[in-house]
């Protein structure tokens, strides 16, 4: 079946992290018959049907996905040059990440994509490596970003050593288990080590806005959930949940407002991203847990 401008095969889930005993509330239901649904044990919002397995995985090796073209003549440099509103998302990582960890520790980035954050860890004293089963993302950083990228899915890198610390940025929304990949990142950190995560937040103001006006009828679309790519929504007590099944112990939640992540802080902002990250109620919430 096509969704968008993505093709693939359909199936039925339950709860990711409760399974089917927990019962669903309807969040939104699609012209098409796509459902987005909030678990009641755990309050993870999820979709169903969504792409299979295999079909996702065929979704991020697509050029619809990314487009290796536009990195012709892309360099890192440049990239720090010009600044756009990743650059500034990369800062606000690696400071996330100074506040934990001293330079020197060993980092995993899940997920890196180009290997932005994992190139500028590496610059600021870290010695970190990423892991990308895409093979388009892990050639963008072999060749232009210049960074030790292991291209598979993180069940199959085998390090010799544990990490002082891992990253899944903006992973854990597209992945087909969740809670399998948490466990699988539990096994590669140290006791006492740190898991760093950002992921789609539910409970965000917009989020809730846009929520309520697609399921009065006010708009037809439900685009910010981000399907088909994006199958989960989490908050803080889907994550706590999420976690402490795969061995952890959460430590903080924070938001980083629009106005922080693209560079536009000034006094007319400040007082709004002090309260984002305090309370975390942007669209995405950043979790810091400790491995038990």
């Amino acid at each position: 079946m096509k969704i968008e401008k993505f093709e693939g095969d359909l199936e039925e889930v339950d709860c990711p992290l409760c399974g089917k005993g927990a019962g669903r509330e309807t969040v939104y239901l699609r012209e098409d018959g796509i459902g987005f649904y909030r678990c009641k044990g755990c309050n993870i919002q999820f979709a169903s049907p969504r792409f299979t397995e295999k079909s996702l995985l065929n979704i991020y090796e697509s050029e619809e996905w990314k487009d290796v073209s536009e990195y012709g003549d892309w360099t890192f440099d440049k990239w720090k040059e010009e600044r756009d509103h990743s650059y500034y998302l990369v800062q606000q990582n690696i400071e996330l990440i100074k506040r934990y960890l001293p330079s020197g520790s060993r980092i995993l980035d899940v997920g890196c994509d180009i290997g932005l954050t994992v190139r500028s860890l590496n610059d600021s004293g870290y010695i970190a490596e990423g892991v990308e089963p895409s093979s388009l993302g892990a050639k963008i950083s072999r060749e232009k970003t210049g960074i030790t990228v292991h291209e598979m899915e993180l069940g199959s890198f085998h390090p010799d050593e544990e990490f002082d610390g891992l990253m899944i940025l903006d992973v854990l929304e597209h992945l087909y288990d969740p809670l399998k990949t948490l466990g699988e990142c539990a096994d590669r950190i140290k006791k006492g080590g740190y898991i760093f995560i950002h992921v789609p937040n539910h409970r965000g103001i917009s989020n809730r806005y846009k929520a309520k006006i697609n399921k009065w009828g006010l708009k037809k679309t439900f685009n910010h959930f981000g399907f088909p790519a994006h199958i989960y929504h989490f908050d803080k007590k889907s994550l706590n949940v999420a976690l402490e099944k795969s061995g952890f112990r959460v430590l903080d939640f924070e938001s980083w407002s629009k106005a922080l992540t693209e560079g536009r802080v000034n006094w007319k902002t400040k007082l709004l991203i002090a309260s984002a990250k305090k309370w975390a109620h942007s669209d995405y919430i950043i979790c810091v847990a400790k491995k038990l």
